[in-house]
Order: structure tokens, then sequence, then C-alpha cells
């Protein structure tokens, strides 16, 4: 049970007494939309669902009229060690080596929820990866700290990534382009200095 003070109350009535005035003329802050990540198997969750749970689920997300109505899509850039979860899942040898890129056209039905977000009218969509690929870091993994090799104060015995990293990430645009969506924001990292 709670007890309230007099003066604690009296407050709380003032508060809910007070008039809030908005001007619509003011601008502070100019919003895109709001959206939500597909990340570590969310879209091939979607994907599994019985038809039927599939098509309600879609509605509850993207339609303004029957759901959230959401605008923005999310999706995580893969660095595994397997080609469903990344794009370069092996190393070419050395940052200036020709990378053997694997699209499967699907990037765990990530490809498939961005297409029906399409449909609902969605045109706003952000690709941020979680981590470099672990050959391209300092650690060696995708996972557990580690910096890209060759960013300031980070070197390695294999050499510079850094170009080799921008190349990765313009490859993952281009094989969402072949499929008719457009990355519109691109995050090349992921909560940078969480280990």
């Amino acid at each position: 049970m709670m007890f309230y003070s007099v003066p604690v109350l009296a407050l709380a009535l003032q508060a809910a007494q007070a008039a809030i005035n908005v001007n619509v003329g003011t601008t502070y802050q100019t919003m895109d939309g709001f959206g939500f990540s597909q990340a570590f198997g969310r879209a091939n969750d979607l994907y599994n669902l019985p038809s039927t749970q599939r098509t309600h689920a879609l509605d509850l997300l993207f339609s303004p009229t029957a759901g959230a109505g959401f605008t923005i899509l999310r999706n995580r850039i893969g660095s595994g060690t397997t080609s469903s979860d990344s794009i370069e899942p092996s190393s070419p040898g050395s940052p200036s080596g020709t990378p053997k890129y694997s699209w499967d056209g699907s990037d765990t039905h990530q490809v498939w929820v961005s297409q029906q977000a399409l449909t609902y009218g969605v045109t706003r969509f952000y690709a941020n990866a979680w981590s470099a690929p672990g050959f391209m870091k300092t650690n060696g993994a995708e996972t557990n700290g580690g910096y890209l090799c060759g960013v300031s104060g980070h070197s390695c015995s294999s050499g510079n990534w850094m170009p080799a990293y921008a190349q990765f990430l313009i490859k993952y645009i281009q094989d969402y382009a072949s499929v008719g969506i457009n990355i519109n924001y691109l995050g090349f990292l992921n909560e940078p200095d969480y280990t």
C-alpha cells in the first residue's frame, strides 16, 4: 500500500491541470519515419509462418490502416563464415586479393521481407553491419570486439583491410539493387565499443 503526503498530491493535481500549448509552426526535429530491424533471423521467422499468419503479420507491421505503418526497414549485413551469413564468408588471402562473393538472393529471407515492404510503400531501407568479417579484424573474429585492420592505431600483419571492407559494403548494396531494393542508409558498424 502506498501513502502520499498532502504536498505531493497538490503537485500532482497542479500538473494534471496544466495547459499544454502546441505551436505547429515551430519545427524542432524532422522524422524520416519509424521502422524495425530484422536482424538475427527475424526475417526467417516471418517467412516461415503459415501463409495467413504471414500476411497478417506483414499487415500489422507495414499497413498504415491495419497496423503500425512502419516506413523504414533495417537489414543486418552478415559477416559470418558461412554463405548463409555473409556475402564474403572466407578470406581472399589478403586485402588486395580477389574476393569470392556469394549472393544467394535471399539473405536469410531479408530480401523477401524487403520486397514485401515495398508493396506496402516502404522506400527507406537501412543496411547495418554488425561487424566486418573476422578475417578483416585485429582479433580475427566477427565477435568479441576487435578493430578493422588499418583504422587509426590498429594494424594487422595481413595489411590494411579498410578498402576491402568498403568494397564488401558496396557489393552488398549492389546485390540488393539487383533485386529491386535500393539501400538508402548504410551503417558500417554496430555498437563499436561493445565487447
